[in-house]
Formats: C-alpha cells, sequence, structure tokens
C-alpha cells in the first residue's frame, strides 16, 4: 500500500519524497488541490483503499520513526527462524520475552550497572545531570545517552538470559494461578522468590547482589567487542554469461565490494590559477607554467644563468627580495614576490537536473551561471521557489528562439579513472598524436580500500591510500594487497595498513598509558586496552575516522559540529598521519579475544 509508479524522469526527480510534497513543490498549491481531488474520486469510487488513500495523503514528516508492522513480523519470523536452527544442535530451546529479562535484570539489580561503567568519563566532561523524580528520588544522568549506545547491552542482556531459569518463565507467564497453594507456580514463588524489606517479591540472583553486580561489572569492563574486518578482495564465483544461442556458467574471480561510484563523469581540459611565492621550487617545468609572459620569460632567464638549479637561482643571496629579477633593461621593474601559475587540468564533468539542491558556483558555463543567479536573486534566495515548476515558468537561455535551461553541466569529482578508451563507430579505439587511446567514462574511485602508514628517510610517517578498484587490478596482477615497498627507493619504510573495522590500541597521555609497554596478548590488560581500543570508521586522505569499540553509534557531521568534548572518549579524529605515532594494530577474534598483535 506504499507503493507508486510513476516515469522515470518523474522518479529520478521525486527522489526520497512522499507523493504529497513531490506535487506541492514540483507543481505548486493549484496542482496540490487538483491531487487531494482525484485521491477523494479514487477512493469514493473504490480504485484505491483507505490506507493506500493515508498513505498518498502523507507528508514526509508525518512517516513515523518508531517500528512499522512489517519489522515487527520480520523479527518474529528471525526469531522463530533462529529458535529452529538452535533446535539442531540443542536439545531443549525455550524462547522468552524482552519483559521476563526486563524482570529479572531489575529484580538482580542490574538497571544501572551500564550507566554506573560510563559514568565517570562523561561525568569529567560535564555530561551529567542529577534530576528529582515524581516520588522525589534524586536520580543521575546522562545526557544524550542511553544503554543502547553502547555495545556491552547486548552481553548484560545475555548475562540475564543465561541465568534465567524455565521456572522463572513459567512463573512470569502464569501470574495469575500463584494463589492456588495447590498449583506448581505457588511452588515455583516459594523456592525462586523472596520478599524485600517492602514486602515486594523479588526473583532470587544466583549469587548475592552485591557479588552479583560486582562480577558484572569487572566481567563486562573486560569485553573488547569484535567486528570483522571485510579481508576478501576477490573470490571464484559462478557467473552466467550471454553466448550465442543462450547463457554459459562459468567461474571468474568477482570483487567483494563496489569497484566506484555509480556516476559517469565526462572530461574537459580547464586553466586552473593559483598564486605561488618564487622559490626553490621554481624549475623549469613549473616557470613554465607562469601566466605572465614578460615574468616567465624573465624567470628562465635567470634558471640559465645558474644551470638550471633552481635552489641557487631562487633562495640565499639570489632570493627575488636580495637579488631582484628584473624585467626591463633599465631595471625599473622587477618580478614580484609572488606570481600567478596557470595550468591545464582535467575537469571531471556531469550533466544534472536544475533542482533546488543545484549548487550554481559549480556550474561550468560562466553564462548560465550568471543567468541562474539571476534567477535565484529574483526570488531573494529561495531555490525552491526559483528552481521548481519550470514547466510552467522557463529559465531562459534565449526566450526568442524558445531555448530553455533545464539540465547544466556541473562539475564532479577532482579524481576519476577511465573506464574505457574511446572508440568509433565500428568499435575500433581512437589514438592521440602520440598513438595513446583516449580515456572515456570516467569514475570517481572514492571507496577506499586502505591507508598504509610509512617512516620515510626523515624518520615522519607517510601515508599511501589506496582505492578498492586499485586493490582489485593488484590482486588481477597476482599482486600482494598491501604495496609495502611504495617508495622504497625514497627511504619509505613499511609500518602498518588500516582498514575499515581494523583495531587500534592508542597511548593515552592522561593515564600514561602506552600499548607498546603492555602485554596485549594478556588478558589481565583487557580492562586497561578496553579504555583505548578504537576502530577504523573511515578512511580517506589526510584523514582517519576511529569509533571506540564499545560505541554503536557512527560518528557524523553532527558529532564531529556539536560533541568535540567526546573527542579522544568516544571518537577519534585524525587529520595527519604524524598524529598516529605510537598506536598499535591488535587482530580481535570472533569471541573478544586478541589474537595477533601489530600488522598481520
Amino acid at each position: 500500500s506504499n507503493k507508486t509508479i510513476e516515469l522515470k524522469d518523474v522518479n529520478i526527480k521525486k527522489g526520497n519524497q512522499t507523493a504529497i510534497d513531490f506535487v506541492l513543490q514540483e507543481y505548486g498549491e493549484q496542482e496540490l488541490g487538483q491531487y487531494h481531488a482525484r485521491l477523494d474520486n479514487m477512493l469514493k469510487n473504490g480504485k484505491i483503499s483507505p490506507v493506500k488513500y493515508k498513505k498518498l495523503k502523507m507528508k514526509g514528516s508525518e512517516i513515523p520513526q518508531d517500528f512499522i508492522q512489517r519489522d515487527i513480523r520480520d523479527t518474529q519470523y528471525i526469531a522463530k527462524k533462529a529458535k529452529a536452527m538452535l533446535e539442531t544442535i540443542v536439545r531443549s530451546v525455550v524462547s522468552t520475552t524482552g519483559s521476563i529479562t526486563d524482570r529479572l535484570r531489575q529484580d538482580w539489580q542490574l538497571i544501572d550497572v551500564m550507566k554506573e561503567l560510563n559514568w565517570q568519563k562523561y561525568d569529567k566532561l560535564g555530561l551529567t545531570e542529577v534530576f528529582e523524580n515524581e516520588e522525589g528520588h534524586q536520580i543521575r544522568r546522562i545526557k544524550d545517552w542511553t544503554k543502547r549506545n553502547d555495545h556491552r547491552h547486548h552481553a548484560m542482556d545475555a548475562l540475564t538470559v543465561a541465568f534465567t531459569k524455565r521456572s522463572h518463565i513459567q512463573y512470569l507467564n502464569n501470574l495469575n494461578a500463584r494463589s492456588d497453594k495447590s498449583s506448581s507456580i505457588y511452588g515455583i514463588e516459594a523456592k525462586e522468590l523472596d520478599r524485600n524489606e517492602k514486602g515486594k517479591l523479588l526473583f532470587k540472583p544466583p549469587i548475592p547482589v552485591k557479588e552479583f553486580r560486582a562480577e558484572a561489572k569487572s566481567n563486562l569492563e573486560s569485553i573488547l567487542v569484535s567486528i570483522k574486518a571485510k579481508n576478501k578482495v576477490m573470490t571464484n564465483n559462478v557467473n552466467k554469461i550471454r553466448k550465442h544461442g543462450g547463457h554459459e556458467s562459468v567461474v571468474q574471480l568477482t570483487p567483494r565490494g563496489q569497484l566506484h561510484n555509480e556516476t559517469i563523469y565526462g572530461s574537459r581540459l580547464e586553466y586552473v590559477t593559483k598564486t605561488e611565492k618564487v622559490n626553490a621550487g621554481f624549475d623549469m617545468e613549473k616557470i613554465q607554467s607562469v601566466a605572465n609572459k614578460k615574468y616567465r620569460e624573465a624567470l628562465m632567464k635567470r634558471l640559465e644563468q645558474f644551470e638550471n638549479d633552481p635552489k641557487l637561482a631562487f633562495t640565499g643571496k639570489n632570493s627575488i627580495t636580495k637579488n631582484p629579477v628584473w624585467i626591463d633593461d633599465m631595471r625599473t621593474i622587477s618580478v614580484p614576490e609572488k606570481v600567478k601559475l596557470a595550468t591545464l587540468e582535467n575537469m571531471y564533468t556531469i550533466r544534472k537536473e536544475i533542482s533546488k539542491d543545484l549548487k550554481i558556483e559549480k556550474v561550468v558555463d560562466k553564462k548560465i551561471r550568471k543567468i541562474l543567479q539571476e534567477r535565484l536573486d529574483k526570488y531573494q534566495g529561495d531555490a525552491n521557489k526559483a528552481f521548481s515548476n519550470l514547466n510552467f515558468d522557463p529559465i531562459w537561455l534565449n526566450e526568442e528562439k524558445g531555448i530553455s535551461i533545464k539540465r547544466v553541466t556541473i562539475s564532479g569529482v577532482s579524481n576519476a579513472v577511465a573506464l574505457r578508451a574511446r572508440k568509433d563507430h565500428l568499435g575500433n579505439k581512437i589514438m592521440d598524436e602520440q598513438g595513446l587511446s583516449l580515456p572515456v567514462d570516467f569514475v570517481s574511485t572514492s571507496n577506499n580500500h586502505h591507508v598504509a602508514i610509512f617512516k620515510d628517510g626523515n624518520g615522519n610517517l607517510q601515508e599511501h591510500v589506496v582505492s578498492f578498484f586499485e586493490v582489485v587490478e593488484r590482486v588481477r596482477q597476482d599482486l600482494p594487497v598491501i604495496d609495502k615497498h611504495f617508495n622504497e627507493d625514497e627511504g619509505w619504510q613499511f609500518l602498518f595498513s588500516m582498514k575499515q573495522n581494523e583495531y587500534f590500541v592508542f597511548p593515552n597521555e592522561q593515564t600514561g598509558f602506552n600499548p607498546i609497554d603492555k602485554d596485549l596478548l594478556d588478558e589481565n590488560n583487557y580492562p586497561a586496552i578496553s579504555q583505548n581500543l578504537f576502530r577504523v570508521q573511515k578512511i580517506s586522505t589526510k584523514n582517519y575516522m576511529f569509533n571506540h569499540h564499545l560505541e554503536t553509534k557512527a560518528v557524523d557531521g553532527e558529532m564531529l559540529k556539536n560533541k568535540k568534548q567526546l573527542v579522544d572518549i568516544t571518537f577519534k579524529s585524525i587529520r595527519t598521519p604524524a598524529n598516529l605515532e605510537g598506536i598499535v594494530k591488535i587482530r580481535i577474534n570472533h569471541i573478544g579475544k586478541i589474537i595477533s598483535v601489530g600488522e598481520y
């Protein structure tokens, strides 16, 4: 009842909007009224059900955020299927409900254990508060936090389930029978429950409550959460290929992930300018890119005087400020300290529909960019009004000839690789003047596989970010996934690699913890390791995001902006390889045990 059918171009424009939101944005209030009338008529004539009618009139802001019925049915099915699978290896499997586990956790005073484990680190940051409940009791609370923020809440549930008896379930499912002294329920109550000082019946804990809570906290503090890292790059799969007369099954190496983003970009050359100070880097190649012809010729002449050695020509006593580079014979005009460079660079572009989300500054054509800006100014900067309903209110490129602007070419990614070579209508490759094939159809390989960290000849840490696209090509050529010999001729020495979901133990200046000095395989050190253990969330050039292994929430832009005080507590955002000094890579197996230290 929540499905709609529309033309492809309409569906692209609609995106994730509901039908009513799309009609309002694209066609305006008048068409929205007609849309309501059509829905009323279809409901009246029995063409759509009341449920369908309600969903077609639902705004995006009205979509419920809690469990929908389908989610509940899926959960029920999963539980039923899990029980059936367990029954093949276990003699007896009893399923229970969350309410029973919750009651036992409450009776055994395990409710606040997760909060107590997290309290100290949040309290130091001033992220805790105390409030008075309706009964007048002082309640401690961590701001914007629930136990579900900590992966260990699953362990707490498992601990409770581990000590749940059949008699506990039987008793709670048949409370109405406990008044019958001859029933088994009355017997369970006498054996398994005690009354507290207030006369309330509580389930007896497996061991005294204080010991039980202490043991629970001790074991929870030693937990190392394990999430599997994807180590396979390519696997042999049986794929069907189309051949004359049918299909054929062949075994092929298949990538285990997305090679590149879906968007296909075009390419064009464009001049890119920047201002740079004349220094030792101004060799012959760089001087050729100086925009001003007179400056270029004067700098080239100076370089030739010093046998093409830029260090001698432009530094020390021959720097621009101490020994000017004169342009004229009269020595009245000299090359300035900073000059403009102009280089031809590839720009990767894509055609986009004009919409409220269009970034005008990315439009390549200057004339069209100006027209779009004027249109936006006409509507006081309201992009929603300026760039919607273009069929009725066109943006004219040439009104006399009836040419309107509906799609524009915008600049895309800064780096891309070609998928194929350009071919003619006969399928033959088109070559350039040097006899090289012309690349075409560019894609972004922003799906990074790993970053390799090296130490250069000066002892500084350096990075080498490698895309999944490149890694697949290395595997195809029977090369190692990680190139440990990268820049070896320049004195680089491989240290370790980082990819998503790999674990690293960080040093902690505040506590004095240093993973290099600890035996990380010793389980007695797990509590200290746990506090400083982080998982790689995402990687890009000089940008490494780590999430604390206990955290369930991924680090997003909002957290980086509004919760900076949680840096080094729940996440780490590292922007330079130098800040990776002293970290130790570890491998954790599926039951949370450290099985190796260092690169593996």
